[in-house]
């Protein structure tokens, strides 16, 4: 199971703001060149963040955006739900997109003789319901992993893994 872009993007771009923190703001720019992301699709995502509370913006040449509450207080499972939507889902019903081979299936089943659908059509919601049982119970899950993971574990687990400061690369010379 993936997050959306969406979450994984503004995921990626909290960390960097985390990061940066007490260096005054940053911007957009900035942090979609370091993420190699795009700039347009970012700042969508930090404007709904900022309506949101978790970041704010400071705006002129040298503003950018700073984080406005501390990264031990920022869950995944908050940024999954701001980004995706109340259920995390990103389609809006708190389950996956229908597979593929649901689709086609359907499609293909068209053509099949009356008596033939009418059969098939009692036993799919049956079906149906034990799919979005099962991925309502993985979704509740992944919501309280991601409940459990807050934005300073991400930044702490990134510092370890460069295995050297991180901060020599944020500071500004004027």
């Amino acid at each position: 199971m993936k997050l959306s872009t969406r979450s994984t993007y503004g995921m990626r771009a909290l960390v960097e703001l985390a990061l940066t923190s007490g260096h005054g703001p940053v911007s957009a720019a900035v942090i979609a060149k370091r993420q190699e992301l795009s700039v347009a699709y970012l700042e969508q995502l930090l404007h709904r963040l900022k309506r949101q509370g978790i970041v704010t913006s400071i705006r002129g040449p040298r503003g950018g955006y700073t984080l406005a509450k501390e990264p031990h207080l920022i869950t995944m499972a908050a940024i999954v739900r701001i980004l995706d939507g109340a259920n995390g889902s990103g389609n809006g019903k708190g389950l996956p997109a229908a597979p593929k081979e649901r689709v086609q299936a359907g499609a293909a089943q068209a053509g099949r003789p009356a008596a033939r659908r009418q059969a098939d059509s009692h036993s799919k919601p049956h079906a149906q319901g034990i799919a979005e049982a099962v991925w309502r119970g993985v979704h509740e899950r992944l919501m309280q992993s991601l409940d459990a993971v807050t934005l300073q574990d991400l930044c702490d687990d990134v510092r370890a893994t460069a295995g050297d400061p991180l901060e020599h690369r944020y500071v500004f010379h004027i």
